[in-house]
């Protein structure tokens, strides 16, 4: 056995040797033939849990969100929270524009702005 996943001409050796004449098999041989059939029985179920997870799919059509809807709507879930934190602190709700920021104070840093000890 040279490789680990039989071809279709290997299968149809096999099938053609299992047929002739020849009654006695090696002990190579009735290794590779049970390496053969597995690999086509695995490879059966594989392609039959493929087929019934695609007409499951088919039969109820809900799409799922993409990364890019998901992200949006856990930034929104933020937003909210911010904003009802800061509702209930008291004090107006300032989204976060990225970048550094000064530790102590806060405050956003203007680019290439360095923060002072």
């Amino acid at each position: 056995m040279t490789s680990t996943t039989p071809s279709a001409g290997d299968i149809l050796a096999a099938a053609d040797s299992l047929q002739g004449p020849q009654q006695t098999f090696t002990r190579d041989e009735v290794a590779y033939l049970m390496h053969l059939a597995y690999d086509a029985g695995r490879t059966a179920t594989y392609v039959e849990d493929i087929a019934e997870l695609h007409a499951t799919w088919a039969r109820h059509p809900i799409h799922r969100p993409t990364a890019e809807q998901r992200y949006r709507e856990r930034m929104a879930e933020m937003d909210a929270l911010g904003q009802a934190r800061a509702a209930a602190e008291g004090r107006p709700y300032r989204p976060h524009p990225g970048g550094p920021v000064d530790w102590e104070t806060g405050r956003v840093l203007a680019p290439g702005e360095q923060v002072t000890a």
